[in-house]
């Protein structure tokens, strides 16, 4: 046992001789004459990177001629540690590259290293324990905290970015227009529909049978137009009469179908028939009596095989006087047949045009449908029946049952990934956003989408590529551009970017970061979640505002009571959290 505490003894004291003569121990001794100072004091990440620049000062008397330290700091947190650079500090009697430090002046260093960031270094401390080395002998000088770590704000990122629905392309009214001619003989305005050729011509007769045959479909009607004209040889005021007379004959003609169905179909009912009733229901005609065609004869003549044509038309226009005019194709159908014989029967005319509105499904049905029989609906009514809900989980049934329909049908795919972000559901909006895109090439909103999906992803490259992408297809991602700057660390840029924005929590975000004032943003931001409330609390902590720390804290922890967890930790109230009004904000 003695032999055992000799050696002890004997050890002891060769260390320590060996420390003595080779100066180590006094540098151990006086090492808390040595300073560090370190910028940023509360270690900070920005753009996914933290930065630490240490300033050392070293005083006279102090640095061995001879010796060397090797200053290595380390970054510490609970699951582990993260070791900065090293770089060397050298006496003045050293061959190297080192920092030299004099022994009889002191010295200065500047140290700076920047490390990738990850969340568990949120509650560190930067820590260093220079290494001296001295006649080939070396001591570790003694550990020594340079900074508290890590303010993780610029990390706290809400997913704002805008996200593109496709419009539907549905018309809740639809007018169908029908129309057909009746023609008139020369002079007259009678209905002859069985003699007179042009209304017997196979064409035009199957036009007026197909407008009967269309209003036995019994659709409500709009609005009646009918328009008629007279040819341009007789005098203009009989024929302005006669275009008059003719388009009440077709109108009444078209009434008395109109009434003639609706009587068919209320007998065949067994309804009793109230014609005052249904004269009341028949919409009143816009009735257009234009006179004299000009513009039709003149097309008619350039458009015919008359040789002289051209002779014809310059007769008619050198004319100013309309007199003159009617005289002048008075005498052309003498010596052109043709004229008298195909170029104005058909000006003698009424045209008569129904707008039908086109039965629709009530929303009722189409939101009943669109959940139950999808298959019976159109794709721009299954894609309208979404907005006929706020429910997200009941909106993405109906993109989904439009896809399974319509599979083909790209908006489908890029408005069931919509609604998918909003649900959170990240991996299946990828996969809806992709087949959109393999079925519509550069449409922006679908590229605008998959940045969103790849900034959500942490794929901030990808993300920034697709945004701007989009934008040269004329989507504005501004915004979504300002977020990806966030995170980056380039918070004048998504300032920049944020411009035409207001109240949203993002640009308070930068404008925290960036040193501006982001409490007015905060509280006209609406609504004010949890993150909001939160992040005025920080404002707070920046501005020295105590009553901004301790009335938003407990106001985001009711919101999300994750954020208790957190404020406990955060570096962001490192010189309020062991006071007693901060323990009480976020008990």
């Amino acid at each position: 046992m003695k032999k055992l505490i000799f050696k002890i003894f004997a050890a002891i004291i060769i260390i320590s001789t060996v420390l003595t003569g080779c100066g180590l121990k006094k540098m151990i001794k006086k090492y808390d004459t040595v300073k560090y100072e370190v910028t940023p004091n509360v270690l900070e990440t920005h753009g996914g990177k933290i930065s630490v620049t240490v300033k050392g000062n070293i005083p006279l008397k102090y640095f061995n001629k001879k010796a060397t330290v090797e200053f290595s700091p380390i970054l510490k947190y609970a699951s582990g540690t993260t070791a900065l650079k090293s770089i060397t500090l050298q006496g003045e009697k050293v061959k190297g590259e080192g920092t030299v430090i004099k022994k009889n002046a002191g010295g200065s260093f500047t140290y700076t290293d920047v490390i990738n960031y990850n969340p568990d270094m949120n509650k560190s401390e930067l820590t260093v324990n220079a290494k001296a080395v001295l006649n080939k002998k070396s001591a570790l000088l003694g550990e020594k905290k340079l900074a508290d770590g890590v303010i993780y704000t610029s990390e706290r990122v809400q997913r704002e970015e805008e996200t593109f629905l496709v419009d539907y392309e549905y018309d809740k009214e639809t007018i169908i227009a029908k129309n057909a001619d009746i023609y008139f003989a020369k002079g007259l305005s009678d209905l002859n529909l069985k003699k007179l050729p042009l209304n017997k011509n196979e064409e035009n007769a199957a036009k007026l049978k197909g407008l009967i045959e269309f209003l036995k479909n019994n659709w409500k009607i709009k609005n009646i137009d009918i328009s008629a004209w007279a040819s341009p040889e007789g005098e203009e005021t009989f024929n302005q009469g006669l275009s008059d007379k003719r388009s009440k004959t077709a109108d009444k003609y078209i009434k008395e179908q109109i009434k003639n169905d609706i009587v068919d179909k209320a007998k065949a009912n067994k309804e009793k028939v109230d014609l005052k009733k249904i004269d009341l229901d028949i919409p009143t005609s816009a009735l257009v009596a234009n006179g004299e065609d000009w513009d039709g004869f003149m097309k008619a003549i350039e458009n015919s095989d008359i040789k002289e044509k051209n002779t014809i038309l310059n007769v008619v226009n050198s004319q100013t006087d309309l007199l003159k005019k009617e005289k002048e194709i008075n005498n052309m159908t003498v010596i052109y047949p043709q004229i008298e014989d195909v170029i104005l029967p058909p000006l003698r005319k009424s045209i008569i045009t129904i707008n039908f509105f086109e039965p629709k499904k009530t929303d009722q049905q189409i939101a009943m449908f669109a959940t139950t029989a999808p298959d019976s609906l159109k794709k721009d009514e299954l894609l309208y029946a979404a907005t006929l809900t706020d429910d997200l989980a009941t909106k993405l049934k109906i993109y989904e049952a439009t896809i399974m329909v319509y599979p083909s049908d790209w908006k489908a795919y890029n408005n069931a990934a919509y609604i998918c972000l909003k649900l959170g559901k990240l991996d299946e909006a990828s996969s809806y956003l992709e087949k959109a895109n393999s079925l519509v090439s550069n449409n922006g909103k679908v590229i605008n989408n998959l940045g969103v999906v790849a900034s959500w992803k942490k794929e901030y490259d990808n993300a920034k590529a697709f945004y701007e992408t989009a934008k040269g297809l004329g989507v504005n991602t501004d915004f979504n551009l300002g977020i990806i700057s966030i995170r980056k660390g380039d918070y004048a840029n998504a300032l920049s970017l944020f411009s035409t924005k207001t109240c949203m929590y993002n640009i308070a975000l930068a404008q925290l970061l960036s040193g501006t004032d982001a409490v007015s943003t905060l509280e006209c931001t609406n609504p004010k979640t949890a993150a909001v409330y939160y992040l005025l609390a920080v404002a707070g902590a920046r501005a020295n505002n105590t009553s901004l720390i301790f009335e938003n804290l407990p106001k985001a922890i009711s919101e999300d009571a994750s954020y208790r967890e957190q404020a406990k930790d955060d570096r962001e109230f490192l010189k309020y959290n062991s006071s007693a009004e901060f323990l009480n904000a976020i008990k």
